[in-house]
This record gives structure tokens, C-alpha cells and sequence, in this order.
């Protein structure tokens, strides 16, 4: 519900996410045109105020998208947080979940009284051959 409740702030984030990608990769530009250029030109110069004004960009950009993530991960649980997120990768539950497909809960809830560092596994199945 908190995911669909705040599609804004998740666009947002996107947004931000990929105007950071875009600046990264003009810098990464510029940076290939500074080692092919000789060094003490004007291009040279131009290139390196381009570049230090990326940077600067990049810092903004970077401090907005901290807050604007910040901001999103308080809207769930204070505690638990997002079970299946950690920032932009999967938590460890969601990958137990997804290794071990077999752990299922009608509600978030009956987990309550597992430690966060608690690691569910299958168990074991044994095979006819196991018992010799």
C-alpha cells in the first residue's frame, strides 16, 4: 500500500536517478576528451570548468536524491522498513524468499516474533538412498 500510495516520490526518484546517470556520463565524456587533448589549451580549460561544473551538479543532485530516498523509506515500517529492499537491492529476506520459495505468510505480521538477522531455510528433504 505505502509502494502505491507514493508513485510520486518513486518517479521522483527515478528522475533524479537518471538525470545523476546523465551527468555522470557527460563527465565521462569530457574525461576522455581531457586525456585525448593536450593539456594548457583553451579546450583544455573549457573542459575542466565543464567538468567542475558537473561535479558541482552532481553533489546537488546526489544530496536531493538522498533526501528524497530518506524521506520515501520513512513512510514504511520504522523498524522493518521495506522487507524486500535494501536502498536499490533486494534484502536478505527477499533473497531467502526467492531461494527458498517455499516460506509464505498470509500477513507481514505473523513474522513478528523472528529476530531481522533470523534465516529461514527449507528443511531438508531425505531421499529413499539417504537412509542406507
Amino acid at each position: 500500500r505505502v509502494q502505491e500510495a507514493n508513485v510520486d516520490m518513486r518517479t521522483a526518484i527515478h528522475h533524479t536517478r537518471a538525470q545523476l546517470h546523465e551527468l555522470e556520463e557527460a563527465a565521462d565524456e569530457l574525461r576522455r576528451l581531457q586525456l585525448d587533448g593536450a593539456e594548457g589549451t583553451a579546450q583544455a580549460e573549457e573542459v575542466a570548468g565543464e567538468l567542475a561544473r558537473i561535479a558541482k551538479a552532481r553533489e546537488g543532485l546526489k544530496r536531493d536524491l538522498g533526501d528524497q530516498v530518506l524521506a520515501y523509506h520513512r513512510k514504511f515500517h520504522p523498524f522493518w522498513g521495506q522487507l524486500f529492499k535494501t536502498g536499490y537491492q533486494n534484502s536478505r529476506f527477499a533473497q531467502q524468499v526467492e531461494e527458498y520459495a517455499c516460506l509464505y505468510t498470509s500477513r507481514a505480521t505473523n513474522l513478528a516474533a523472528f529476530s531481522p538477522d533470523a534465516r529461514f531455510h527449507t528443511i531438508a528433504d531425505v531421499m529413499p538412498h539417504d537412509y542406507a
